[in-house]
């Protein structure tokens, strides 16, 4: 089997297991490995197709970010939105470095107010449970933010209209993983649905941005 093909197999095995089995399990050394290699085996891929240091780094980064979120306290906590804020960077440099921009202001200026809005929502929603993490999670609304807006950003020639669906879905991942965290209870009905949706909505926006930039 060429080995692109089995890095995306292993990639697909490990997102399955890891939502299907592994998502609201203890911490483990297996469901931070299985949780890891999802992206990371993306990454490598992403590097064998020539996608480009910004993509390569964007995910890896954010394998490192899965790492840190599969344990347990604020102290990984932390690390990994710290983790995830850059690889957010990485694909806003990637995104601008594509050179299609303007569309944005142009027309499509109410798509931007929209992300806006929506980015201010959830941190206020958030608000009441942050504590000391109001800082570090309004850093991390404004980098995804800034991926969203970039995403719209662009030109949709090609597959470059898969970027803002990435985006949307990333936001939609991440909104959901914060107010699980910061406004649920553990005992809550939400819990279990709500990391089958995080999950599998975080890793399909990684399949397809990386497809749109490659």
């Amino acid at each position: 089997m060429d080995l692109s093909i089995l890095l995306l197999v292993v990639s697909g095995i490990a997102a399955a297991l890891y939502g299907a089995v592994l998502t609201h399990r203890p911490v483990s050394n297996l469901r931070s490995l299985v949780k890891t290699m999802a992206v990371l085996a993306l990454a490598a891929y992403a590097l064998l197709a020539g996608g480009g240091w910004l993509l390569v780094a964007a995910l890896t980064l954010s394998a490192l970010g899965d790492f840190f979120l599969s344990r347990e306290g604020d102290t990984p906590f932390l690390a990994g939105m710290v983790a995830f804020l850059l690889a957010h960077v990485a694909y806003v440099v990637a995104f601008v470095g594509l050179g299609q921009s303007g569309a944005l202001l142009a027309d499509r200026w109410p798509v931007a107010l929209l992300l806006i809005v929506f980015a201010a929502a959830v941190y206020r929603a958030l608000w009441p449970g942050l504590g000391a993490f109001r800082v570090p999670v309004a850093a991390y609304c404004l980098a995804i933010l800034a991926m969203g807006l970039s995403a719209f950003d662009l030109a949709f020639a090609g597959k470059a209209w898969l970027i803002p669906v990435g985006a949307i879905l990333f936001m939609a991942s991440d909104s959901v993983l914060a107010i699980a965290r910061f406004r649920l209870t553990p005992e809550s009905g939400w819990q279990l649905p709500s990391g089958w949706f995080v999950w599998a909505s975080y890793w399909l926006a990684q399949i397809v941005l990386m497809l749109g930039l490659l």
